[in-house]
């Protein structure tokens, strides 16, 4: 007997269309896999549904379902009863035989549900070769390849797939005015079937609730899981509990400590981290386990967790790890991200940073050129979120002396990337350790770092008397150094960024004032040598374009070209283009005929370091120096590039084009 399918099915059209189609084209082995919940059975027994007409008898069984997982012998034993079979055999070798020879001159569909191995299915193969066999299996074993079953994997539903479901019988009404709490139901039940359909049963068992209080009950609930139960059965935590205890123990140890990783994706260095294992090729052994039982699956070339298998491993690491060890793991994965964060902050910038891994312990990622920033640059977005709740992470382990860290090597890769969200939110969390370093050690250096990168973060956000708040603590905390040769570069900087903040202010004269005073501290006798000429030619390039608004051309034009001289040889792409776009800037004011050329170089190298902000700057500029067709085009450009970053000058922008039209 064939058990019944779902009767409310969603999407899935396609995996069941390619399933029926090939299992008629070419008769054998199918399994279907994935995650534990994703809905591999109710693919299953559709297809079966559909099929079942071309077949002589259907065998269906679930294999380990129940907590008393059934052996091969248990299920021949049904299977035997249901071909009605004369003579049930004793031993496990009489019951295949007999078996094999009842489907020998048959044509049979049979059913396994959540198999184990690929040797099961093999014991339990009908010996006509025009029947089928469709399973499941969370396991992703390589003798499934070996013995050339077709594999096919399964996916979360997508987000309209997945609210389509979880409001599969609620009044339209409900589903139409509660829409956005139903969305967020979804995205905490991961868009998992099984997750979906508990939660689903919840809002149409409790219908005199909105489910805007589930919503909360799902967001306020430390114990997630607990939450989608079944007449008080935790269904998907039965789920995982069976795929952790079929692990080894340092693959248990691995899977709950993957718990404590913050994110969701992880790339494969992070393991032996986990592990404390110097063996990386043992340590990829060890995660081949939990792929095998789709508890991580690939991502491109990371692996990842569902939502819920992580919090399902969390739990388990809470239950089972030592609060101690819990801590040390933390400990260690917020240093490994922080060494990861710095090697290739070094290929971002040659700027003076404070961290003591910036001091040579850390050799950079890749060399400090085009193809350097590209690749620091990538390495650093594919890794953006796990960072950001890696400083999270390391704060509320109340690690003040990594969480600092950590906010001044992101700070170059943020500001580079116009992620001013999380540049602010960072530094915040850095600057709160600081503190705590400070009162604990005395320390000043943290503190002043991380006043001057908030700062710098609320400057590029556009929140200018926060940004001045920030620059003037940093320099009164500077002042407090006395002799310390640090100061006078600490101070000078600080100033630069005062005047930039008076410029953006419209301030002219005060932003000019902060840049002498500026270069008073870089003409200093005890100013470093080494970084002298850097800071005189960052004097230049931040100066020049105020001196034009200043009507001070001349000293301007001969500033930007300092600059642009200077950066142009330097490893520091970023100052490169931004030297070139306020040169521009500056021969624009001049109605210099060299302006679109300068203009253009800097936006092309713009473009090429993906500095958006920076790109959406000079398009304007240039836009206003072209021909009408041309402009307005680079002027919409630079309009939507604002758009992107939700920024108000896209408005001002577009404003600008209605007026020329």
């Amino acid at each position: 007997m064939l058990r019944s399918a779902p009767r409310h099915f969603v999407d899935r059209v396609d995996e069941c269309r390619e399933l029926v189609e090939r299992s008629r084209q070419r008769p054998g082995v199918f399994v279907l896999q994935g995650i534990g919940g994703v809905g591999k059975t109710a693919v299953m027994l559709r297809c079966a549904r559909e099929l079942r007409p071309s077949f002589d008898c259907v065998l269906d069984v679930s294999m380990s379902a129940s907590a008393q997982a059934k052996t091969v012998e248990q299920v021949l034993d049904v299977f035997l009863l249901q071909l009605e079979a004369k003579l049930i055999p004793p031993t496990l070798d009489g019951k295949i035989a007999i078996f094999r020879a009842e489907t020998s001159r048959r044509k049979v569909l049979v059913v396994l549900d959540d198999v184990d191995s690929a040797e099961s299915i093999l014991e339990l193969l009908p010996e006509s070769p025009e029947s089928v066999v469709l399973a499941t299996s969370r396991l992703r074993a390589e003798a499934f390849e070996f013995y050339g079953f077709t594999t096919m994997r399964l996916g979360v539903l997508s987000e309209r797939h997945g609210m389509e479901l979880l409001s599969h019988g609620l009044d339209e009404a409900v589903v139409e005015t509660d829409e956005r709490a139903l969305a967020g139901i979804a995205r905490l039940s991961g868009y998992l079937p099984l997750a979906l359909t508990i939660a689903g049963a919840h809002l149409r068992i409790r219908r005199h609730e909105r489910p805007a209080v589930l919503l909360r009950r799902l967001e306020s609930e430390c114990d997630l899981l607990a939450q989608f139960t079944v007449d008080g059965d935790r269904e998907l935590e039965f789920v995982y509990d069976a795929s952790y205890r079929a692990l080894a123990p340092l693959e248990q140890q691995l899977y709950r400590r993957l718990g404590v990783h913050p994110g969701l994706q992880f790339p494969t260095w992070v393991v032996p981290v986990l592990l404390e294992e110097a063996d990386r090729s043992f340590a990829a052994d060890t995660l081949l386990a939990l792929h095998r039982w789709t508890l991580v699956v690939e991502s491109g070339e990371r692996h990842e967790m569902h939502s819920l298998i992580h919090l399902h491993a969390r739990g388990v690491a809470n239950e089972h790890e030592h609060p101690a060890d819990v801590q040390e793991v933390r400990r260690r994965l917020a240093e490994a991200y922080l060494d990861y964060a710095v090697a290739r902050a070094l290929a971002l910038s040659g700027r003076r940073q404070f961290g003591p891994r910036f001091d040579g312990r850390v050799v950079p990622a890749y060399e400090p050129d085009d193809d350097g920033h590209r690749r620091a640059i990538a390495d650093l977005e594919s890794e953006a979120a796990n960072l950001r709740q890696v400083v999270e992470m390391a704060s509320e382990a109340g690690f003040a002396d990594l969480t600092w860290q950590l906010a001044e090597a992101l700070t170059n890769f943020l500001f580079q990337r116009s992620r001013y969200a999380d540049a602010i939110a960072v530094q915040t969390l850095g600057l709160a350790a600081a503190h705590e370093v400070y009162e604990r050690t005395g320390e000043t250096r943290p503190l002043i770092a991380m006043h001057t990168e908030l700062g710098k973060a609320y400057f590029a956000a556009y929140t200018h008397e926060k940004a001045a708040e920030q620059f003037a603590e940093a320099a009164t905390r500077i002042a407090g150094l006395g002799d310390d040769p640090d100061a006078l570069t600490m101070l000078a900087k600080t100033f630069v960024w005062q005047g930039l903040v008076h410029n953006r202010m419209e301030q002219y004269e005060a932003a000019i004032e902060c840049f002498v005073r500026s270069a008073e501290l870089v003409e200093h006798p005890g100013f470093p040598d080494r970084l002298r000429s850097r800071e005189e030619r960052l004097l230049d390039m931040n100066g020049a374009p105020v001196l034009a608004k200043l009507g001070r051309l001349t000293e301007a034009v001969a500033a930007g070209e300092r600059a642009v001289a200077h950066f142009a040889s330097d490893t520091d792409r970023h100052n490169h283009a931004k030297s070139l776009a306020n040169l521009g800037e500056v021969l624009t004011a001049a109605a210099d005929s060299r302006a679109e050329a300068v203009l253009r170089s800097a936006l092309a190298l713009e473009q090429k370091l993906e500095l958006v902000d920076f790109e959406a700057h000079t398009a304007a500029i240039l836009g206003r120096l072209l021909p009408p067709e041309e402009g307005t085009r680079l002027i919409e450009h630079a309009a939507g590039l604002y758009e992107q970053l939700a920024d108000q000058r896209a408005q001002a922008l577009r404003a600008e084009i209605e007026d020329t039209r």
